[in-house]
């Protein structure tokens, strides 16, 4: 009988572990919301919770609230600032008297290195056309992924909606659905919202005044088009060893190199006070309050994340990473001694 009980307990184990790969197969399209939606939830639920409390109960008045805020606040001014910066990347590319300086500063460093001019100039000009061609191939794939994006947002408030105002379910469910024990199940979830207002709050709030700063220095030396140096700016922020370094380098060199010295200079300085002094201020200050993520996990998880998900990876990649390690750790804790 014995026999016979532990044969239907590990086939109930394969039929489960089978669904379950065959679900996150066909759920995995939809990930970016799943994942976006977890994030909102542990954001804005202080928020629910307070208008909840404001409110007299009224959880559907409630949770409508917060999600129009969320597109407010978080959405809408996303969309509109990555709209800007693929009109101003159109521009920067097709700027005549851009390429034209570029191969007055490369070229004769190029010449003194034994290289001819117009080859340089060739060059250039060749995978300048190619770039150009590579952003309309990026403006085509986010046209044809419309739908799938769109879904994805839907999923996300779908599931953003029914979290909030069944919060109490959602937290028992989750928590029964965590292998470990209930003090272990409970740090879990506490992990979880603190890597989520740690990457997004902590690290998102530094990068993006990193990002904003760095675009207003590069504006005011002459090189125009602010929101796209600032979306870009705020996305090598986010990014431990790289960082904004690989933006204001260059465009120091660049200036220096075409003879406008004091252009040159002032980004040089500008760049060097923001990743030296700033960036470990600003982070600093709000690391305090939110709590901070090892720069090793951050770099990985960024790596991950961007190849799997996109932009949205920038966040999603540091928070699977970081939960599975610890619940890696918790594993060992609870069950490996047993083995």
């Amino acid at each position: 009988m014995k026999k016979i009980i532990a044969e239907r307990k590990y086939f109930a184990l394969l039929v489960i572990a089978v669904m379950g790969v065959f679900l996150f197969y066909a759920a995995f399209p939809l990930l970016a919301g799943i994942a976006g939606a977890a994030i909102f939830y542990v954001l804005f639920k202080p928020v629910y919770l307070g208008l909840l409390k404001r409110l007299g109960g009224r959880k559907t008045l409630s949770a409508v609230l917060v999600i129009l805020l969320s597109l407010v606040l978080i959405i809408v001014p996303i969309t509109y600032i990555m709209y800007l910066s693929l009109v101003e990347m159109g521009h920067i590319l097709a700027d005549v008297e851009t390429l034209q300086a570029m191969e007055g500063a490369i070229g004769p460093v190029a010449a003194s290195l034994g290289y001819q001019y117009t080859g340089v100039a060739d060059f250039l000009q060749a995978h300048i056309q190619a770039i150009v061609s590579i952003v309309e191939e990026m403006t085509i794939i986010a046209i044809d992924n419309t739908a799938s994006i769109s879904i994805n947002v839907v999923v996300l408030y779908l599931i953003f909606f029914y979290s909030l105002t069944e919060h109490e379910k959602v937290a028992k469910a989750v928590r029964e659905l965590i292998p470990f024990s209930e003090n272990n199940a409970s740090e879990l979830m506490k992990e979880f919202t603190a890597t989520i207002r740690t990457t997004v709050i902590g690290n998102g709030a530094a990068s993006v005044v990193l990002g904003v700063l760095l675009a207003a220095g590069l504006v005011l030396a002459g090189a125009g088009h602010f929101f796209f140096w600032a979306l870009v700016g705020t996305i090598m922020a986010f990014m431990p060893i790289i960082g904004i370094q690989i933006i204001w380098i260059p465009a120091g060199a660049f200036y220096l190199l075409t003879g406008n010295y004091a252009a040159g200079a002032g980004i040089m300085i500008w760049g060097a006070f923001l990743s030296y002094i700033a960036d470990g201020f600003v982070r600093q200050r709000v690391q305090k309050k939110v709590g901070e993520m090892h720069p090793l996990i951050s770099l990985l998880g960024l790596i991950i994340g961007i190849a799997y998900f996109g932009i949205m990876g920038i966040i999603i990649g540091p928070l699977i990473l970081a939960v599975f390690i610890l619940m890696l750790k918790m594993f060992r804790e609870e069950y490996l001694q047993e083995w």
